[in-house]
């Protein structure tokens, strides 16, 4: 080989070898949201897992990236190419509530960034007080329950009973920021001029604040 076709050579050589290297790692250019109000989210740390076959056999789920979001709730994590059985992602943030997801491995592909748009719920602290006001009746009792049921570790829905006099409950809980929680109460009271019935209402919780949910009968 003449030293003419070395040097058209190499270069072709150089190019092959940068296209094999791009095609081991893959990326995932991320962005991640206070979904409500749709607002960039800084400092929100994400954490990509993988299982993996290697030598024909399905290895252990293993972390293969993690970042943090900028200022501008910009991430991007870059990992190896592998034989990916699956993909899974989480993400925390102060004062949000956790979000999870999997990926689709036959979505990735070397060097084509993928999109990933992290949604996490801003949390809200919901306050309730219910309480009996005389006068009051040994017979009266209310039947009590929050409407909304998010998919979170929040407000719990179940019914509750209250009886007699100087009933009384209050306890607080998280719910999604920027939400409304319905809410029902089924009053029996004996004495007249007291309230009595079904009331249904709602509150609304704002992001990063709090609600007070306030019932007396």
């Amino acid at each position: 080989m003449n030293m003419r076709a070395l040097c058209w050579m190499l270069p072709v050589l150089m190019m092959g070898c940068a296209r094999d290297h791009g095609g081991m790692e893959l990326r995932i250019d991320g962005q991640a949201i206070t979904i409500a109000p749709q607002s960039p989210l800084s400092d929100s740390e994400f954490v990509l897992f993988e299982r993996a076959v290697e030598d024909g056999a399905l290895q252990a789920e293993t972390v293969v990236g993690e970042a943090t979001s900028d200022a501008v709730g910009a991430f991007a994590v870059t990992f190896p190419r592998k034989s990916s059985y699956s993909l899974r992602w989480t993400a925390v943030a102060q004062d949000h509530f956790p979000a999870a997801g999997i990926l689709d491995p036959e979505d990735l592909y070397p060097n084509e960034p993928f999109d990933l748009t992290v949604g996490l719920h801003a949390v809200c602290t919901l306050h309730v007080q219910l309480a009996s006001i005389a006068p009051e009746d040994s017979t009266d009792n209310v039947r009590f329950n929050l409407g909304e049921d998010f998919p979170c570790d929040c407000c719990p829905t179940d019914q509750i009973l209250l009886e007699g006099v100087g009933a009384d409950s209050a306890w607080q809980c998280l719910m999604h920021g920027d939400q409304w929680m319905t809410w029902g109460a089924d009053l029996d009271v004996a004495l007249i001029g007291q309230p009595d019935g079904l009331f249904v209402d709602s509150v609304f919780c704002p992001a990063f604040g709090s609600a007070e949910l306030n019932l007396t009968w």
